[in-house]
């Protein structure tokens, strides 16, 4: 090698050395990241193993379960590509690998009678990463337009009444093109979406297709939501709002010669005649399985500084067809998500706040009136309150048949339908070193009928009867568990509820911020059934009490140490038109306690609880549980 060569070699060397790191820095000015390691422990006294208490009721999966501990780590990566355009991922490990799982890699091993190969259960506990969610947002400069979303979104820009936000373990799932925008800055702004239907859970039968015996090919990769809001402030302190989606389910339609599998593709029937109007085009034409349009116009009043008002109305219109969604009211057990007719629905909720009142003190007055037609298939799920009372399990009301009270743990919140409650609330509350709420809820139901037809058109959930137990609960109701919380619809219903609730906080200013808190809540729940019978007429007398003291004894330290006691006496609970009902009360006690710790991003918290339940049932055999259960999480980010 020559020397000049030799030296350009070194050159370069030297010039790549002192560039490269200028580079990659330049580089990652651009890059955001961020990772999150994510650890829970469940244990309870029973022979379950896994780390969820509550998992799918009817595709069992190795995750739910009382006994394990297992990590999760994810990654978000977001980027700057220009002053106007960004990008970013979210990767996430599948959460659900026991600790003791060490070496899962996705194989599976049925060969042998006794498989210790440690690959037994493929990839569910293999510890892969998996992109979740991805977006790009911009900024273009286009008349009327602020912001453009191509991806991932929790999908909260309408409302829980139309296309609800999804819950928070689906929340990079919903996929879809987001534009936002305003002609006005007061008196128009929009926010457009065209957003791509989940093949489960959206649509008749829980899905758009996928597994309905009536389909041998759905066409799921057509299915779309449709969304428009619209925002004006035609005056200081009043805003309108007007929602409108539209979630439409299409399928192939099999008479068309083109389709793949036609039943007609050389448009000759069985017997070899002509079919009429058939003719291959190139194109293949769909049909409507179910369509949902949904709208809602609200209006929010902030005109008085002694007080709000809001008035929010709305309608509904359902389509099933009957050809292409199979009847799961008929053949599930009353078991799904929509009246199996098409039906059109409303609903209004009118809302009045007075504030202070006199020194502290609030009121607030809440009328809602929910139709019994009323059918929202992508209204929110979970995670989300469309009242303001208690209700009767205390998590959130909301107007959909397509609940998800599952793929959570014991110590989350329960979900109640509100489809066909007429009532009003009134809360009275007062804000000082003593906080409460005084909460009186009346009732009655647009469901209410005789002899409603509940096993062909109108489901009910298999379980219609008794107060909901979601302590101690089980999907099977073996535990006796009561309603289930999606049943509003029921053959014989003549019902009226009224709740009842005293709740508060005293903040004491001592031991460096003791509380001492309280809940009492009563419910009286009626249903004289079917007219002209006295002997199945229901009562329910709902009673619970809790109280607890929450001690900071260091910084970032907390401890609350609580007990609830239940006492539920309910005359004619359950049973059957042919062989009557029977009385039934339970005691139920839970002392618990609750400890959290923060400490440089590090989040620690632990829950202990005990159950002690008592069921007299006249007629069935009385059980007594002893349940221990617990739970704690290790969460840190950076």
């Amino acid at each position: 090698m020559s020397t000049a060569k030799a030296r350009a070699i070194l050159v370069g060397i030297l010039v790549s050395a002192t560039l490269l790191p200028t580079l990659a820095v330049a580089d990652l000015i651009n890059f955001n990241l961020a990772g999150q390691i994510y650890t829970k422990w469940l244990y309870r006294n029973n022979d379950n193993q896994g780390v969820l208490s509550y998992g799918n009721p009817f595709w069992p999966d190795n995750m739910a379960g009382d006994n394990g501990v297992s990590s999760e780590f994810q990654l978000l990566v977001e980027g700057r590509v220009g002053d106007y355009v960004q990008a970013g991922v979210r990767i996430k490990s599948r959460f659900g690998a026991l600790w003791q799982d060490w070496w899962e890699n996705g194989d599976i091993k049925y060969d042998q009678v006794e498989n210790t190969s440690g690959e037994s259960l493929g990839m569910n506990r293999a510890q892969y990463m998996k992109l979740r969610g991805y977006w790009i947002r911009a900024q273009l400069p286009i008349p009327w337009m602020d912001a453009l979303l191509i991806g991932s979104s929790d999908l909260g820009m309408f409302n829980p009444w139309t296309i609800g936000k999804i819950r928070f373990i689906d929340r990079d799932n919903g996929k879809g093109i987001f534009v936002q925008g305003r002609v006005h800055d007061q008196y128009l702004r929009y926010h457009a979406a065209v957003i791509a239907l989940p093949k489960l859970w959206v649509g008749p039968g829980w899905s758009t297709g996928v597994g309905d015996p009536l389909l041998r090919i759905p066409f799921y990769s057509n299915d779309w939501a449709y969304g428009l809001k619209l925002e004006s402030d035609p005056l200081d302190g009043w805003s309108m709002t007007l929602v409108g989606t539209v979630t439409l389910d299409s399928e192939i339609d099999m008479t068309d010669p083109d389709a793949a599998g036609s039943l007609y593709p050389t448009c000759q029937d069985e017997l070899g005649n002509p079919v009429p109007d058939c003719a291959k085009n190139g194109a293949v034409d769909t049909l409507h399985r179910y369509s949902n349009v949904v709208a809602t116009f609200e209006n929010q009043i902030d005109v008085w500084d002694g007080g709000s008002f809001n008035i929010l109305a709305g309608f509904s219109h359902s389509f099933i067809n009957e050809r292409l969604a199979n009847n799961g009211v008929r053949d599930n057990a009353g078991v799904f998500p929509l009246v199996y007719d098409t039906v059109n629905g409303s609903f209004v909720r009118v809302r009045a706040e007075f504030f202070d009142v006199a020194d502290g003190l609030n009121f607030k007055f809440e009328y809602f009136n929910i139709d019994e037609h009323f059918m929202t298939i992508f209204g929110a799920r979970r995670e989300a309150d469309v009242l303001w009372t208690d209700g009767f399990m205390e998590g959130g009301q909301l107007p959909t048949l397509n609940l998800a009270n599952e793929f959570v743990d014991f110590d989350e919140d329960w979900y109640e339908s509100i489809v066909g409650w007429h009532g009003a609330t009134a809360i009275l509350s007062f804000v000082g070193d003593v906080e409460f709420n005084l909460e009186g809820t009346f009732i009655t139901y647009n469901t209410n009928a005789q002899n409603r037809d509940t096993d062909n058109v109108y489901p009910d959930f298999l379980h219609t009867d008794g107060y909901t137990d979601i302590d101690i609960y089980d999907y099977a109701n073996v535990f006796d568990r009561g309603r289930d919380l999606r049943s509003v619809y029921r053959q014989f219903q003549d019902r009226m509820s009224i709740i009842a609730r005293f709740d508060g906080v005293w903040h004491t200013g001592k031991l460096n911020g003791l509380d001492l808190g309280w809940k009492f809540k009563y419910i009286y729940d009626s249903d004289n059934r079917e007219d002209g019978r006295d002997d199945d007429d229901y009562l329910g007398h709902i009673m619970m009490g809790r109280i607890w003291l929450t001690i900071p004894p260091a910084d970032g330290l907390a401890i609350t140490l609580g007990g609830q006691v239940d006492y539920w006496i309910e005359d004619n609970r359950r049973g059957s038109r042919e062989q009557g009902y029977s009385d039934d009360t339970t005691f139920k006690v839970r002392p618990y306690v609750d400890i959290s710790y923060a400490y440089q991003g590090l989040a620690l918290r632990y829950r202990l609880e005990y159950i002690y339940k008592d069921a007299q049932r006249e007629r069935d055999v009385d059980r007594t549980f002893h349940v221990i259960r617990s739970k704690a999480t290790a969460e840190v980010s950076w």
